[in-house]
């Protein structure tokens, strides 16, 4: 179920020769075509619009699948039927925004070797609570807003994306990039938040996507540009330790999520108490609460954790993984290129071997690395890969997700 996507790196927006960060090798110059796999990027959304903290039932582990399949045309580059573009404007936003985050990061994944991707505003809490300190740009939205996404790839090099999606014209999304002159706007502006150390510096990115729609005039255009920051976050060289620390439990928090397991999820996102950006407490009193409310959660991963133990693999020939399978019945059937589709049907999972680490100790109050959890070598490079009726994605052996279309 492949569409082609036209796709325009703007080289022009990186930094003269010599200086950083490089234009990639592994970018194409000017406009180019891309074979964009639609299960897999739909695979992959499922992924990145998982919450990384929060605990409860959580439709973005869901709504790509179940939602997305019937939006897309069956023309051969990528489209929105009529009956998604003409939504009302606030569930059109809501699919601009997934499709605008989605395309881009799976364009980019593959191009840039990431290893670890998690949410930007994560990131600045998780960091923040690491190194002392008050994370100022952490908002929602608006110039502040802290850049979607902070990837590191397998080389150790950082890459900071914010990303933008729009179904109204290619005019409207070259304002949503924004332009950094006289005074920054859109995306110029909210990807300025954070700056890695010289040796770790790597892409600056704003991806915006304008998505075509059935009979009309333009088709898709991802564009790609690195403009120049301006009064970012600065992270010091010897603050990286708190960076690996946070990038690193944002993907492992993601995949048990996606993989069915909560508790262990917070455990590993917020390790000092109920929010990322949890700290221990001066009073005697309020530190025996937080102190009480870890170890009750750590009680609660635990126990998750051992059933799952006996539970059966998620993966048929491969015991390798343990986790869940869902089957979503679709409201009526969705026409591809090789007739209908009646039913997704979805398998998460994570790694026994890991799993059973965590077993021994779900939460690791210390940074990652002075704590020797062996888990984190397991995390690695993300694969993701799809055909006309399948996609499948790997995070190292950590994790794996396979979706089927029956």
């Amino acid at each position: 179920m492949n569409r082609t996507l036209n796709v325009h790196v703007r080289k022009d927006t990186w930094p003269a020769k010599g200086k950083l960060p490089a234009f990639p090798a592994t970018f194409h110059k000017g406009l180019a075509n891309y074979d964009l796999n639609i299960p897999a990027m739909l695979l992959f959304l499922g992924y990145l619009t998982t919450p990384t903290s929060s605990t409860g039932v959580s439709l973005s582990e869901f709504w790509a699948w179940v939602r997305y399949f019937a939006a897309v045309t069956s023309d051969s580059d990528m489209r929105l039927t009529r009956n998604f573009a003409d939504l009302d404007a606030h569930q059109k936003t809501i699919l601009s925004d997934d499709f605008g985050m989605g395309v881009p990061m799976l364009w980019l994944s593959e191009r840039l070797s990431l290893d670890r991707v998690c949410d930007g505003r994560y990131f600045m809490q998780r960091f923040a609570a690491d190194v002392d300190a008050t994370a100022n740009r952490t908002a929602k939205r608006g110039p502040n807003k802290t850049p979607d996404f902070v990837g590191r790839d397998t080389n150790g090099v950082w890459h900071v994306v914010e990303c933008k999606g729009t179904q109204s014209g290619h005019d409207y999304s070259r304002n949503q990039l924004g332009d950094p002159w006289p005074l920054a706007t859109g995306g110029v502006a909210q990807k300025r938040s954070i700056v890695f150390p010289r040796g770790h510096v790597g892409q600056r990115l704003v991806c915006g996507l304008s998505i075509g729609v059935q009979q009309g005039k333009f088709p898709s255009l991802l564009t790609v540009i690195d403009p120049e920051p301006e009064e970012p976050f600065k992270i010091a060289a010897r603050q990286m330790e708190a960076a690996d620390d946070a990038v690193t439990r944002g993907v492992m928090s993601k995949a048990l999520r996606l993989a069915g397991f909560e508790t262990t999820a917070e455990a590993t996102a917020s390790p000092l108490g109920r929010f990322p950006y949890s700290v221990r407490q001066q009073s005697k009193r309020s530190e025996e609460i937080r102190r009480e409310g870890v170890e009750e959660r750590d009680f609660r991963a635990r126990e998750e954790l051992d059933l799952a133990a006996g539970e059966a693999t998620v993966f048929a020939g491969d015991g390798g993984y343990r986790g869940r399978e869902r089957v979503f019945e679709l409201p009526r059937p969705i026409q591809i290129d090789d007739g209908p589709v009646r039913r997704v049907i979805v398998r998460q999972g994570v790694s026994a071997r890991v799993l059973s680490y965590l077993r021994a100790r779900p939460t690791i109050e210390e940074p990652l690395s002075q704590a020797d959890a062996d888990w984190t070598e397991a995390v690695g490079r993300n694969v993701v890969k799809g055909d006309e009726r399948s996609a499948s994605m790997t995070i190292g052996s950590l994790f794996r997700s396979e979706l089927f279309l029956d």
